[in-house]
């Protein structure tokens, strides 16, 4: 079988070939990832001629720079990991797709970075319909747990830029440690991503991403209204995606960034995705704001919420997979979960796809913004997560029998007002009920070590959890630690575009970060927040062991140049067994 015939078999029947090159192994074997299909594994590649072999696995070693961006514009990157896993990802530019490797790229995952022992390698399509990306979920025994890996792929004799990658520990190891880099919101035109540069050189094991990895505007005047970097505009011409290629578009651009790409280069990623990946405070298949008529607010656009997850799922790192035979809400499943060994586990929600739309109406101003409530936020058949979602969560922080468990929540789940007005309504403060629920199961079932990792809100944040905010007498029942975002305008930036007077500059504390202005009304108005900053822009590092919990807020002294100092904002301590925050 020569090599075209093996791509129009494999396109046909579903099946990749692969290759072990260090050790024998078994002739065929079903990958652990819930959408992988069964591959063949067989040292000779079957149907491969030693010529295909050799062209496929060929490194150019005069192979420059300039040929390995041209042919891998987006670089690679890593997610998902299992314990003898991890899911590898690249795309190749279809201007580069020629002979002699066709519509095949060959991968190696290698333990040195110099590939001099390559512990297992194989073939995969390059699959047109999914915008040329290639997502493989590799599972094999040769993969020991906890383990660092290296890991390329390679296309015409042209290597990638090498990737680390990082299998999950074993579910009954007792780590002495693990470390989590958080971070969010990446609005690409507000800024430059100084805040990832210095993430991909800290030493962390893996990184949580909790959604707005793109935003589906370019120049919202809402909220992006003096970029300082540019996105192309669409190819459909339109202000807002109109189909898969225009999210996929943004995909393109958002991976370009060369700090970016180093974050994804060095550490194995957990993604989940919040609004912007479909629209600016989404829910189900409605797009709120920015809509051209005869869309608005309350027009169902199932096609385009179908695009975005399909953009996503070809774009996102998680080992999810997308059926397009089924409707937008059972085309894609984003919730799911991981286990660090006996020392924490990671629950991930999606709390787009199947929530209520806001309570008390879809307008920004005084509906969804700044609101005074309403009479929909006692209705206790609302729901964020949807019932099947719910439930599957609950269980799972129920039958947890980690030390620590961690829940990667999109959106603030505190309770924020000032006086009688909720800020925000698109947060868990209009799903009250629920969140009351969930919360009461906590609190009824005495479980430990609760922290809920959230982002959305662009800001820096510590506080606890209740299941009655109005409450003071109400125990704490766990943290909440949100992060500020790499990019996305923050209160500060926000006001200070609103109010003229506000434009100056202002004075610089922190080696250069921004002051805090809007800290002491906001923990005035919230007494269980006891930390807010939402004039600067981040990461943070979560260093987790069977005694304690730190998390090290982090801040960039700009965005608005391309290069800024790393200065340490806030160091808080949790103590096992107590929902305590020491700073």
């Amino acid at each position: 079988m020569d090599r075209r015939e093996f791509v129009k078999y494999s396109s046909a029947s579903g099946v990749l070939a692969w290759l072990a090159a260090s050790q024998p192994l078994p002739a065929q074997i079903v990958s652990q990832y819930s959408n992988a299909v069964p591959f063949i594994l067989d040292p000779a590649i079957s149907g491969l001629s030693d010529a295909d072999r050799q062209a496929l696995f060929n490194v150019n070693a005069a192979a420059t720079p300039a040929q390995q961006a041209a042919t891998y514009p987006q670089s690679v990157a890593s997610g998902d990991p299992l314990p003898n896993g991890v899911v590898l990802w690249t795309r190749v530019d279809p201007s580069q797709q020629a002979a002699p490797s066709g519509d095949m790229v060959a991968w190696q995952i290698a333990a040195d970075p110099a590939f001099a022992t390559v512990l297992i390698e194989g073939v995969a399509l390059v699959p047109a319909d999914r915008d040329s990306t290639v997502k493989i979920p590799v599972a094999n025994a040769v993969l020991a747990p906890f383990t660092n890996y290296y890991y390329r792929f390679l296309y015409n004799g042209i290597p990638s830029r090498t990737g680390q990658c990082k299998t999950l520990p074993a579910p009954d190891a007792a780590l002495p440690q693990l470390k989590l880099g958080q971070i969010v919101c990446q609005d690409y035109g507000n800024g430059y991503y100084n805040a990832l540069n210095y993430l991909a050189q800290e030493q962390v094991d893996y990184v949580v991403h909790l959604g707005d990895y793109i935003y589906e505007t370019i120049a919202a005047p809402s909220f992006q209204n003096n970029p300082i970097r540019t996105v192309p505009p669409f190819a459909s011409g339109g202000a807002i995606p109109q189909n898969v290629d225009d999210y996929r578009h943004l995909y393109q651009v958002y991976r370009s960034d060369a700090n970016q790409q180093a974050v994804h280069e060095k550490f194995t990623y957990i993604q989940l995705w919040d609004d912007h990946e479909f629209a600016n405070d989404c829910h189900q298949d409605f797009h709120p704001d920015d809509n051209v008529a005869p869309n608005s607010a309350t027009t169902p656009q199932p096609e385009l919420r179908q695009a975005a997850n399909q953009a996503w799922s070809e774009y996102g790192l998680a080992d999810v997979a997308f059926d397009p035979t089924q409707d937008w809400e059972n085309s894609i499943q984003v919730y799911r979960s991981f286990s660090f060994g006996t020392l924490a586990q990671l629950i991930v929600t999606d709390e787009r796809l199947y929530r209520d739309g806001p309570p008390c109406g879809n307008n920004e101003a005084f509906q969804r913004y700044f609101s005074l409530g309403c009479s929909e936020m006692g209705d206790t058949s609302r729901s964020m997560l949807g019932q099947t979602q719910h439930d599957w969560f609950v269980n799972e922080l129920q039958t947890s029998t980690a030390r620590w468990k961690l829940w990667a929540n999109e959106v603030m789940l505190m309770q924020l007002k000032v006086g009688p007005i909720y800020i925000d309504l698109d947060q868990w403060d209009g799903y009250q009920q629920e969140r009351n629920a969930i919360l009461n199961v906590v609190k009824n079932g005495d479980i430990k070590n609760f922290i809920a990792l959230t982002g959305d809100l662009h800001t820096f944040l510590a506080g606890y959890l209740k299941t009655d905010f109005d409450n003071p007498f109400e125990p704490h029942v766990g943290i909440e630690l949100m992060v500020g975002s790499i990019t996305s305008a923050n209160f500060a930036e926000e006001i200070e575009a609103a109010i003229p007077l506000a434009s100056r500059p202002l004075p610089a504390k922190n080696m250069g970060v921004p002051p805090n202005l809007l800290d002491p009304m906001i923990r005035a108005a919230n007494p269980w927040i006891e930390y807010w900053d939402s004039s600067t822009h981040g990461y943070a590092v979560l260093t987790i062991t069977p005694t304690q919990m730190v998390c090290e807020y982090k801040a960039v002294t700009t965005i608005t140049q391309p290069t800024a100092t790393l200065v340490p904002l806030k160091t808080f301590t949790i103590p096992e067994g107590k929902v305590k925050l020491e700073s």
